[in-house]
């Protein structure tokens, strides 16, 4: 349960701010998600994504357990480190902290390879970390939430001993309801995987940051998060001065 519960939480709630072709910086933001599994409250979960200079980003996910939780599988965190090229999301670093389950990957794109995990592999033109990729998807969702297209978007996960193929539609339009408010959303779903749930509801009014998020198998619905703060991060001019130059 470890490993499929606590490194799930984080992968998939960071879906992102919304990105255009031609932007060169993404707005930084704090999200907070109520988590339960099977109707066991598990804590929350907060995401951060802060600019470390130019066009390159720190996206954060921490698991703040309840102390039942923690006790047993402690309190795991993730970063991924990527940049924009040509308004793609390309990543550099992914670090998965949570005591000995612990593991980072770097990305060379100069020789397109990928060491750690398992050591040296190939790394795919589609590549993504499984943080980060949210903001690729986020992309995507943005350029076709209006038109979307009946073919579903495909791209490499890169894990620490494997990599997973993902594809992804958009279902419609929907009205939800979490704590942070009520929200009318766009439904996203992974589809390559016919034993898995995964669903999960993007509101415009919340910059297209997910509000709702359902996992599971086999038809049964495990885990469900939801929306519970959401905070913009503003900075001040020098500190945007200061990020560039470094």
């Amino acid at each position: 349960m470890k490993r499929l519960l606590l490194p799930l939480l984080p992968i998939l709630l960071a879906l992102g701010l919304p990105l255009s072709a031609s932007a060169t910086t993404l707005p930084e933001f704090k999200a907070v998600y109520a988590a339960e599994w099977k109707g066991i409250k598990l804590g929350e979960i907060v995401i951060r994504l802060t600019r470390e200079q130019a066009e390159c980003y720190r996206y954060e996910s921490e698991a703040k357990p309840v102390a039942l939780v923690r006790m047993f599988y402690g309190k795991p965190q993730e970063i991924s480190r990527f940049c924009l090229v040509d308004g793609a999301v390309e990543p550099r670093q992914f670090v998965y902290e949570a005591g000995k389950d612990s593991f980072q990957l770097d990305f060379n794109w100069n020789v397109h390879k990928v060491f750690g995990g398992e050591g040296e592999r190939d790394l795919p033109e589609d590549a993504q970390d499984r943080l980060g990729m949210h903001q690729a998807v986020r992309l995507w969702v943005i350029q076709h939430v209006d038109d979307p297209p009946e073919e579903p978007y495909a791209f490499t996960v890169v894990q620490d001993h494997k990599m997973d193929k993902y594809q992804l539609v958009l279902r419609g339009k929907e009205t939800v309801e979490v704590p942070n408010g009520t929200f009318d959303a766009v439904r996203l779903e992974r589809v390559d995987r016919k034993d898995r749930i995964a669903r999960f509801w993007l509101a415009e009014s919340r910059e297209y940051m997910p509000v709702k998020v359902e996992t599971g198998k086999d038809g049964d619905v495990e885990l469900k998060m939801s929306l519970r703060e959401f905070k913009m991060i503003e900075r001040e001019p020098s500190d945007t001065a200061s990020d560039d130059a470094g």
